[in-house]
C-alpha cells in the first residue's frame, strides 16, 4: 500500500479516511481467508498433539506386546553367598533345590622350581664371566706371570662363553707349567678363600720368584683378582692371597629388589644392636653377612654372658640363614628399629624372622635371595639352561610368542603373551620365583606350551610338550532337584530352561539352596503404570482439543478449541476405553479389570471415573494365582492391548498415510496451502485498487488545483480579487461607482 498521505489540501476533503475506508471494504474477504487459515493451522497443531499422545500410548503397549513385560521373571536364592541366578522372560515358574557341588576353575601352569639363579653368597665358579657377577667384571685378553724372571701369558676367553673356572684353570695351568720348568714336582691349585682368591704352591724343592701382570696386559685378569701387587721373592710352596673380592656386590645380585646402604638393626635379648651396610656397589654378599653375624655375636657374649656362642649367617637353599651355636643360655633376635635407615632386612627376607627364649635357633629369610631378572635382556636374566639366541619362538594354545634373547626382557615377554591370542594371563610369583599362567576361561582343558624354536619355556621350568608344570581346571557341578548337571564355567545355563545359575561357593554336604523363580512383578506393575499414565494423558490432550462452552444469551460468546467439532475425536478416548476393558476368552484372568485396571470405585462422584487407575492389590493376587494367565492376557496377539493396539494404530500412524490423523493433517496442509495461494491473489488486488483510488484523488486535487489558477488569472484581468473561499470575486477599482 502507499504511503502517500491526502488531506483535501485544495478540495478541502479528508481524502485519506476516504481511502482507507475504502481499502478496509476491500479487505474484508482477505481477513476471512487468514482467519479460516489460523483456524485451519489450530487444528492440524491439535492433530499432532493427539498423535503424539497416541504415539506414547502405542509405546507403552509394545512394553508388553514387543518385549514381554508380562512375562518377566525373578529369581531368588535362599543363600546368594552360595548361587545367585537370572531369569529370562518366559522361565518357567517354580520351586527348585540346588546344591553347588563343584565350582569350576581354571587350567593353572607354574614353573616346576624357582628360574633365577640361586645366590650362594660366593662366586658360581661354573658361569661365565658375563653371568657371574663378579665386583670386578673380568675381560677379555692376555696377563702376564713372570717366574724366576721368565715371563708368560695367562690367555682370558671371550666373557660370553669363558667360565670363571676356565679362567683358574689357564692361570693355575700357566703358572704350574712355568714352575715345573725348573722344579718338576711343583704343583698349583686356586680356590676362592673369604670371597678371594688363594693360590697355593705345592711340592717345590727350590725357593721361587713370582709376580702377577705389567702394563702390557690386554686384560684386567691381574688387577680384577687382586694379585698386582701380591708377588712372592724368593719363597717356597708360597701362598698367594688376592686382595680383590670376587664375590658379586649386593648390587650386582638378582635379588627381588634393590638394596639401599646405611643402619639396620637387631634386637638381642631385648638390647639394639645396629650395623651399617655398605655402599651396595662395593660391599658384597659374603662381608655383609660377615660383619652383621659378627655385630650379633658381640651383643650374645657382651660381659660374659653367653662367651661361648657364636653367629654364623650364610645362604643356604637360596635364602638366608642365621645360625646362633655354642650358647649355653636362651637368647631372644627380633630385627628392624624405627631408626633404620637401609631395607636390607626385607630385601634379603629375614626382617620378620624372630626367634624367642631358644638355646642356638636357626632363623631363616621368607623369601628367595636370587630371582630372575624382570629387566635387561634374557641373557641376563640369570636363567639357568636358557640358549642364547637372537631369535626363538614360544607357542601357547597355538599363539607364537616371539622373541630375543639378546634384546627382550622377561618383562617384555610376560606382556607379548598378555596381549597375544593364547587366552591366558601370565604373571610372576617374586616370592618362590615362579612363573605363573593361567587361562582366562575355566574348565578341564590344559594349556599347550611349546619351544617351536629356542628353550625358553625350557628355562621358565614350563615342561613344554606335557602337563607336569600344570593343575588341570575343573568343570562346575550342580544338583538340581537330584539332577546332576556340569558346566565349564560358573554360570550355568543348562540346569533350568530360561535360568542362568551364577555359581559362587561350595554347598555343605548333604546342604541345599532354594531358588524361586516367579513372575516380576515390578516389571509388569511399572509397565502397566506407564500404559495407564500415558492412556489418561491421552484423554486429557483430547478433552482439550474437543471442549466448547456455549454463548450466554446476549452475553458472553461461546468458545470451541480446535477439534470441537471433530465427532471421531469426541468420541475416540470412550472407544478406547471400551477396548482396554473388554473381557477376552474365558476364566476368571480374562480382561484387564481382572488386574486391578479401573475406572475408579463404584459410586464414585461423576466425572470422577473417566480416567484409569491401577489396584496393585488385584494385581498382586491375579500374579499369584496364576501368572500364565497373565501372560497370556498382557502378550497375547488377542488380548486387549493387541487390540487397542491396533486401534490407536487406525487413528495415528506415521507410516500410514490413511490413519485417521495422518490423512487429516494432509487435508488440512492441503487446504491451508490453498487459502495461502488465495491470500496472495486477494493481497495483490487490495494493493492493486489501493494504487487506483489514490490516484483518482491525486488526479482530483491536481485538476482542483489548475481551475482555482485559472480562476485567479482571470479575476485579476477583471479587476476582482478571489476570496478567501476560492469561489466569488469582489470588485478592486478606485474612484469608480456602479451603477445601475
Amino acid at each position: 500500500m502507499s504511503s502517500i498521505q491526502f488531506g483535501g489540501v485544495i478540495s478541502g476533503l479528508n481524502t485519506q479516511s476516504i481511502i482507507d475506508a475504502l481499502v478496509a471494504a476491500e479487505k474484508q474477504p482477505l481477513t476471512d481467508l487468514q482467519n479460516q487459515a489460523t483456524d485451519l493451522t489450530d487444528q492440524k497443531t491439535a492433530y499432532g498433539q493427539v498423535g503424539t499422545a497416541i504415539d506414547a500410548v502405542v509405546l507403552a503397549i509394545k512394553n508388553f506386546t514387543v518385549t514381554n513385560a508380562g512375562a518377566s521373571r525373578t529369581a531368588a536364592s535362599s543363600d546368594t553367598t552360595k548361587l545367585t541366578a537370572t531369569a529370562s522372560t518366559g522361565a518357567a515358574v517354580g520351586s527348585y533345590q540346588i546344591s553347588v557341588d563343584r565350582l569350576a576353575t581354571a587350567t593353572k601352569a607354574t614353573s616346576t622350581a624357582a628360574i633365577g639363579a640361586a645366590v650362594t653368597g660366593s662366586v658360581n665358579t661354573a658361569l661365565t664371566l658375563n653371568n657371574a657377577n663378579l665386583a670386578t667384571p673380568i675381560t677379555a685378553g692376555n696377563m702376564d706371570l713372570t717366574v724366576d724372571g721368565t715371563t708368560v701369558q695367562v690367555a682370558v676367553g671371550v666373557p660370553s662363553t669363558t667360565t670363571v673356572q676356565n679362567v683358574l684353570d689357564s692361570l693355575t695351568n700357566a703358572l704350574q707349567s712355568q714352575l715345573q720348568a725348573t722344579d718338576p714336582s711343583s704343583t698349583v691349585s686356586a680356590s676362592i678363600v673369604n670371597g678371594r682368591l688363594q693360590l697355593s704352591i705345592s711340592g717345590d724343592t727350590a725357593a721361587h720368584t713370582i709376580s702377577f701382570g705389567d702394563s702390557g696386559d690386554t686384560s684386567n685378569l691381574a688387577t680384577a683378582l687382586g694379585l698386582g701387587s701380591q708377588g712372592v721373592t724368593n719363597v717356597q710352596n708360597a701362598t698367594v692371597n688376592g686382595t680383590a673380592y670376587l664375590d658379586p656386590t649386593i648390587a650386582s645380585l638378582n635379588l627381588p629388589g634393590n638394596v639401599t646402604a646405611g643402619q639396620i638393626s637387631a634386637i638381642v635379648d631385648g638390647k639394639i644392636v645396629h650395623y651399617t651396610v655398605g655402599d651396595p656397589s662395593t660391599t658384597t654378599l659374603d662381608q655383609f653377612m660377615a660383619g652383621f653375624g659378627q655385630a650379633i655375636q658381640g651383643q650374645l657374649v657382651a660381659g660374659g654372658a653367653d662367651p661361648t656362642a657364636a653367629v654364623n649367617v650364610s645362604v643356604v637353599a637360596n635364602r638366608l640363614q642365621l645360625v646362633v651355636s655354642g650358647a649355653a643360655h636362651q637368647h631372644s633376635l627380633s630385627f628392624g628399629a624405627a631408626s633404620d635407615a637401609s631395607n636390607a632386612l626385607g630385601m634379603l627376607g629375614i626382617a620378620n624372622a624372630t626367634a624367642t627364649n631358644a638355646t642356638n635357633p636357626t632363623l631363616t629369610g621368607s623369601t628367595n635371595l636370587g630371582v630372575t631378572r624382570l629387566s635387561g635382556p634374557l641373557d641376563n636374566a640369570g636363567l639357568t639352561g636358557l640358549t642364547s639366541t637372537t631369535t626363538g619362538v614360544l607357542t601357547i594354545n597355538g599363539a607364537a610368542i616371539n622373541y630375543n634373547t639378546t634384546t627382550d626382557s622377561l618383562t617384555t615377554i610376560i606382556t607379548r603373551i598378555n596381549n597375544s591370542t593364547a587366552g591366558v594371563v601370565a604373571s610372576i610369583d617374586r616370592t618362590n620365583d615362579q612363573l605363573l599362567i593361567a587361562k582366562k576361561d575355566t574348565g578341564a582343558v590344559a594349556i599347550d606350551i611349546a619351544d617351536t624354536s629356542g628353550t625358553l619355556g625350557a628355562a621358565l621350568k614350563m615342561a613344554p610338550g606335557t602337563t607336569n608344570a600344570q593343575t588341570i581346571g575343573l568343570t562346575s557341578r550342580v544338583t538340581v532337584d537330584g539332577r546332576s548337571i556340569t558346566s565349564s564355567s560358573n554360570t550355568v545355563t543348562t540346569a533350568i530352561d530360561g535360568v542362568a545359575l551364577n555359581l559362587v561357593a561350595q554347598s555343605p554336604i548333604d546342604q541345599t539352596e532354594t531358588l524361586s523363580v516367579g513372575v516380576d512383578q515390578t516389571t509388569i506393575q511399572t509397565a502397566l503404570n506407564n500404559f495407564i499414565s500415558s492412556f489418561n494423558s491421552l484423554g486429557d490432550m483430547l478433552d482439550s482439543v474437543t471442549s466448547s462452552t456455549p454463548g450466554t444469551s446476549g452475553g458472553k460468546a461461546g468458545t470451541a478449541s480446535p477439534l470441537a467439532g471433530d465427532s471421531t475425536m469426541l468420541t475416540m478416548f470412550l472407544d478406547l476405553r471400551d477396548t482396554v476393558m473388554q473381557a477376552v476368552g474365558s476364566g476368571t484372568v480374562n480382561s484387564l479389570g481382572a488386574l486391578g485396571v479401573n475406572s475408579g470405585a463404584v459410586g464414585a462422584a461423576v466425572g470422577t471415573t473417566s480416567r484409569l487407575q491401577l489396584d496393585t492389590t488385584g494385581l498382586a493376587s491375579a500374579l499369584t494365582s496364576d501368572p500364565t494367565a497373565v501372560t497370556n492376557l498382557l502378550d497375547g496377539a488377542t488380548g486387549p492391548l493387541a487390540t487397542l493396539l491396533a486401534q490407536l494404530q487406525g487413528y495415528e500412524d506415521p507410516s500410514n498415510a490413511h490413519a485417521y490423523i495422518q490423512s487429516s493433517t494432509t487435508g488440512l496442509t492441503s487446504e491451508i496451502s490453498d487459502i495461502t495461494s488465495r491470500e496472495a491473489d486477494r493481497q495483490e488486488m487490495i494493493d492493486n485498487y489501493t494504487t487506483m483510488i489514490e490516484a483518482q484523488f491525486t488526479a482530483m486535487e491536481t485538476t482542483l488545483a489548475t481551475l482555482q489558477s485559472q480562476s485567479s488569472q482571470i479575476a485579476a484581468q477583471l479587476g476582482y480579487t478571489t476570496t478567501s473561499s476560492g469561489s466569488g470575486l469582489s470588485s478592486s477599482s478606485s474612484g469608480t461607482t456602479s451603477s445601475s
